[in-house]
Order: C-alpha cells, then structure tokens, then sequence
C-alpha cells in the first residue's frame, strides 16, 4: 500500500499546483485584476500529464475504486488568438478544463478517503500507538511533540530525528510512517505567495495527502496557524487553528481528537 500513499501524496502536491494557477490574477488595462481564463500548455501541461499517470497508477493498485475512473483530458482544447505573435492560433488550457483537473483531484483523494480501504494500516498496527509529527521550518513542533509525549503519553516521530540511512526523502518518510497510526501536522506560514500572503510549505502539503491515504482521514489531525490558508480538498482532516507563536492553544482540542483516536 505504499505505492498507493505516494500517488496520494503527488495528487496533493498536484492539486495546490493548480489551485495557485488558478488563484493567478491578471491586470487589465484599467488596473482591474481579473482571473486568468487560458493558461499557457507550458505552464500547467505538467500537471494533467502527472495527475493522470498517477490515476492509471490507481487503477491498477486498487481497481476496485479506481478502475472505473474517467480519463484525464491531458490536452489543450482552447483556441487563443496570440496578437503579440502576429494572430499565431495555439491551443491553450481553458480555466473550465483547469478548474475540471482539480474537481477530479478532488474526488479521487475524497473516494480513498471515504472508503473502507483507507483504514488496512492503521487496523495492522492497531497496537503502535504512535503519532508521526510533520512540520514546516518553525520550532512549533518540539513543543506539540513534548506534550503529546509527556501530557497525553503517545510516542511521536518526527522524520529529522530518525537516521537517513541513503534513504531518498520520500523511501524516509515511507518508512518511518509504517511505524506510526495517525499523523499530527503543524501547519505554519513558513513561504510566502505573489501577494506576500503567508502560506505553508510544499512538503507539508504533500504530506497531508499521504498521511490521509496511510491512516485514514480520522486520524490526520493539523494543526494550523491563523491567518495561513488550509486546502479545502481534503475533507474529513480535523484543523485546529492556533495564534502565531502561541500553538499550545490547540492542545485542549489536540489531546481530544487523540484520546478519542486511542481511546485513552
């Protein structure tokens, strides 16, 4: 089931992908700012290509879900006028098609969530009782891994504390995640976007998706920092907000949804 959690955690990472192509505002001539409607085949190409060799992927590891799944258009079918190029026709992305892309993202990470299959290993290792901690670059996390260590009582991991061991990042986290039953994300505004608005790390963002698909979208608990923004594709995932420099805020609902996970 590894391969499975991979292709869920590169669909995540695709999915943010096309949700910032989307976000791209334009500037009129008036200085209005409009939503892009045609994205350049350069630019967002990659991202139909991957996301539908990840789905074929899917159909083959769990046909049972995946099998019937529609196909991914991967091709332009937008005809844009390119007047800087003397009237050149290209055929672009069109926002509808994009914007289908991240609805069929969307559903494939909601079927595996929904399903009965996303619970194997956390009912294998039923007994782990261990919580895999994922952050970005802020310190947040030593102090959520102390108090679920020390108040709660749960053994954590947390990846740079484990040996590499000539492991690429992805065989690490892979790993190491088999070892664990439920996942607790630290989600802070370590990047920025174009507009200088706070957001979280790539590798955060794939791991949501990953550890949704490992463990089950009940036992993914993030934990987020106010004012930077939280995917609304993965449904199911409990958030906890928590004032910047102050996450021991999200403890009181942190040490519940674990109780309640553990039965403690």
């Amino acid at each position: 089931m590894e391969d499975v959690g991979t292709a869920m955690a590169k669909l995540a990472g695709i999915r943010k992908a096309v949700t910032a192509a989307l976000d791209e505002m334009l500037l009129t001539r008036g200085r209005e700012k409009v939503p892009r409607r045609s994205f350049d085949p350069d630019s967002v190409e990659h991202h139909f290509k991957q996301a539908a060799n990840q789905i074929e992927k899917l159909r083959e590891f769990l046909p049972q879900l995946y099998g019937d799944f529609q196909q991914i258009a991967t091709e332009p079918t937008t005809e844009v006028v390119l007047l800087e190029k003397g009237g050149e026709k290209r055929l672009f992305y069109g926002r509808e098609q994009v914007e289908r892309l991240g609805r069929d993202i969307d559903q494939v990470l909601e079927i595996r969530a929904n399903s009965e299959l996303s619970q194997p290993a956390a009912q294998d290792a039923k007994e782990l009782k261990r919580v895999f901690i994922s952050h970005g670059r802020s310190n947040d996390w030593r102090e959520v891994q102390a108090y679920i260590e020390k108040d709660i009582g749960l053994a954590t991991l947390e990846l740079a504390q484990e040996p590499s061991a000539g492991q690429t990042i992805i065989e690490k986290l892979e790993n190491n995640a088999s070892s664990c039953d439920s996942a607790v994300i630290v989600m802070t505004g370590d990047d920025t976007d174009d507009e200088g608005k706070a957001r979280v790390r790539e590798n955060v963002m794939h791991e949501i998706g990953y550890f949704q698909a490992k463990y089950g979208r009940s036992r993914v608990c993030v934990l987020h920092e106010e004012a930077v923004s939280i995917p609304t594709n993965l449904s199911g995932v409990v958030y906890v907000p928590f004032p910047k420099g102050n996450v021991s805020a999200s403890f009181g609902v942190l040490v519940r949804e674990l109780k309640a996970t553990y039965k403690l």
